[in-house]
């Protein structure tokens, strides 16, 4: 009993370490002064017109579409950037007027709530640029709806908020120019940046490092893809080649993570200079990536690969343990070579194979041009994996009927201000159990630090209008500039927002923070209420959607195989596009099945089916890594010329043998160790 109650404490304490790094990580890379001066000018204009004519809660009212297209303009690449802020502002505009419309019936803003609030949920689903568009969608709806505006200013209002959304958009538009495909270099960036913070936390944790995040690999795929929709450059080719050589590495990652546990014991400094020296290389290559010069390494990152292969060379390979680290080190070492190798984009290249990618969520990632459009793709191609499109749609359900009863709560209690309450449940309800509990600390903790600070400022300088609309603009500069750090310090900032700008509109504000406290604790408790009543557990999503994924990675496997048996002419080429659709379909379900599995860690219970998915969910990825490996081999049209020495032991008794016929048994061997596979129903070469 003892023992078990302390596997409980143990099992509790890394649930709260996680709970709190992801609450509170703050990525500084993120940190981004000069687009929040931008948009902060571009914000600052309603704002101070509204001042000098003497109406300032107009001019509050135009900073709202404002401040929501800024937000926007933080999401896709360059060109399409003009195109989801006009769908922002349209939206915006759109749910201004049906929210000051509903408003004055509880029964009206409640069924506005129901429906309106699932379908953004569904549309926001489709991608992190409409996921931006939904959440902020959603929170002006609510907030319409509880300002409880007269019906006559339906119109008014909107157009104000349409207004303001537009001078942002045209200031913004003006200045992109200067920026031109720094989205695209930035998210190919950070996939390096990710991985190598994965490396140097080996330090930090001794036990098995799992898998490298899957967020930035899926974010750069995305701004990418959505990149062939427009001025396709030689230097998207080369992003495509760096995210490809990304994606590779980072599934040896998993393997080398592995093998690192068991060599550390053995051979501990070995094991760190060589851990410590792929961290360097890896940051090099960030930083060359996001100064522009993807495809053509600098002399720092060519040096860096020099010293990892010389403590590559350090390594014995005597014991199994030493061989398999050495393996998956070589795999990597070999990728970053031809990585580093590659020729500077002097001419425009072709777009390579690989270089479109499926999208990261459940559906398109292209920047969306109508929200009716953007509904009508997703529903046309909803994921392929059943458990997939499930928990799509009961989310979207259970988040229109959170966001009715919240709102028919404080309605029906009428409590001022009580808007709080759903907006809260708005921001903090997400489909995955963990990202409500981690947003949902990060909230509440900012929001009361941001109440706090913001009362504080305002009883010790007794500010009038002018400085308040002052202050309003500082709180906005730092909501677009801590926008992508992180989300407790994004929540005192747009807290301090909202309160400075609500007082300069002259808007009576100490009973709106009491009742925001209050309302953010109790919408923040509601949303936690409505994932255990109404769940949607990752980790019984996750069994479906991982065995969809390893089916997906058998016939990428056997595509592999076809392609490196293929001849010559049309038949090598039919083999090369075959290999390339699998991969990327093999590519989205292993991505979503490793969220599913990184989202069950804060749930409760189902600890030995976690443990199981988590052991498949890296099997799967260190499959990927030889797959992918024989893939760019066959490519190449060189097999031997980049493949890592293999010991002669057959395959089943050493995983890093490389051949074709070695990575289909395996991917065979993985689908079969999941209930309900039918592994002889897969294509076969």
């Amino acid at each position: 009993m003892q023992a078990r109650c302390g596997r409980v404490g143990q099992n509790t304490d890394v649930r709260s370490r996680i709970l709190v790094q992801n609450a509170f990580r703050f990525d500084r890379s993120q940190w981004r002064p000069l687009e929040a001066l931008r948009c902060t000018a571009g914000l600052a204009v309603p704002v101070l017109l509204g001042v000098l004519a003497g109406q300032a809660p107009l001019g509050v009212l135009a900073a709202t579409g404002a401040l929501n297209a800024g937000l926007a303009s933080y999401s896709g690449v360059t060109r399409s950037r003009l195109r989801l802020m006009l769908t922002t502002s349209v939206v915006t505009a759109l749910v201004t007027v049906l929210g000051v419309l509903a408003a004055h019936e509880v029964w009206a803003a409640t069924l506005a709530a129901l429906v309106v609030g699932s379908l953004l949920a569904l549309y926001g689903q489709s991608g992190p640029a409409a996921l931006t568009v939904s959440l902020q969608a959603t929170s002006v709806l609510v907030v319409m709806t509880g300002l409880q505006l007269p019906v006559s200013q339906a119109l008014p209002a909107g157009l104000l908020v349409l207004g303001g959304a537009l001078v942002q958009t045209v200031l913004l538009v003006a200045v992109w120019p200067a920026s031109r495909r720094s989205p695209e270099r930035r998210a190919v960036a950070n996939v390096y940046r990710s991985l190598a913070r994965y490396v140097e936390a080996w330090d930090e944790d001794a036990s098995l490092p799992g898998v490298p995040d899957a967020v930035p690999l899926q974010n750069a795929w995305a701004l990418l893809d959505e990149a062939r929709g427009f001025a396709w450059r030689d230097e998207h080719a080369a992003l495509v080649q760096s995210l490809q050589a990304a994606e590779e590495i980072r599934a040896s990652l998993t393997g080398l993570g592995g093998a690192s546990v068991a060599y550390r014991a053995q051979r501990p400094g070995r094991a760190a200079r060589l851990a410590s020296a792929l961290a360097r290389t890896l940051r090099r290559v960030e930083s060359d990536v996001r100064q522009g010069h993807a495809g053509h390494a600098s002399v720092r990152s060519r040096a860096e690969l020099r010293g990892l292969r010389q403590r590559l060379a350090a390594l014995d390979g005597g014991t199994p343990d030493e061989r398999s680290e050495r393996h998956w080190a070589e795999l990597i070492v070999a990728r970053l070579d031809r990585l580093l190798r590659l020729p500077p984009p002097s001419r425009p290249l072709p777009a390579p194979q690989g270089a479109s990618s499926p999208p990261p969520a459940a559906g398109p990632d292209a920047a969306p041009v109508t929200l009716l459009g953007r509904l009508t793709g997703l529903l046309a191609r909803m994921p392929r994996s059943v458990p997939l499109q499930q928990v799509a749609w009961r989310h979207a359900l259970r988040f229109g009927v959170a966001l009715a009863l919240s709102t028919l709560l404080y309605r029906a209690l009428n409590v001022s201000h009580g808007y709080w309450l759903p907006l809260t449940v708005a921001v903090l309800l997400r489909q995955e159990f963990s990202a409500t509990l981690t947003r949902g600390v990060a909230r509440l903790s900012g929001t009361l630090a941001g109440v706090l600070l913001a009362a504080g400022i305002v009883a010790a300088l007794h500010p009038g209008a002018a400085l308040l609309s002052l202050l309003s603009l500082l709180a906005a500069f730092l909501v677009y500039a801590l926008f992508l750090t992180n989300y407790a310090v994004f929540s005192v900032a747009i807290t301090l927002y909202v309160v400075f700008s609500v007082e300069a509109a002259g808007i009576a504000q100490r009973l709106a923070v009491e009742t925001r406290v209050v309302a953010t604790l109790l919408g923040g408790l509601l949303a936690l209420a409505f994932h255990l009543v109404w769940p949607t557990w990752q980790a019984r999503q996750a069994q479906g959607v991982l065995r969809d994924a390893l089916a997906r990675h058998l016939a990428y496997a056997e595509a592999v195989a076809a392609l490196y048996a293929a001849g010559s002419g049309p038949e090598r080429e039919q083999a090369a596009e075959t290999a390339r659709s699998a991969r990327l379909a093999a590519r989205q379900l292993r991505l979503q099945a490793e969220n599913l599995v990184q989202a069950a860690a804060l749930e409760p219970g189902r600890r030995p089916l976690r443990a199981d998915l988590a052991a498949l969910v890296g099997e799967l990825s260190r499959e990927a890594a030889r797959t992918l490996a024989l893939h760019a081999e066959a490519l190449d049209g060189n097999p031997d010329e980049h493949r890592p020495a293999a010991p002669d032991v057959p395959w089943t008794h050493a995983p890093w043998t490389l051949t074709p016929d070695a990575v289909v048994l395996g991917a065979r061997a993985l689908l079969d160790r999941v209930p309900g596979s039918e592994t002889a129903a897969a294509p076969t070469p």
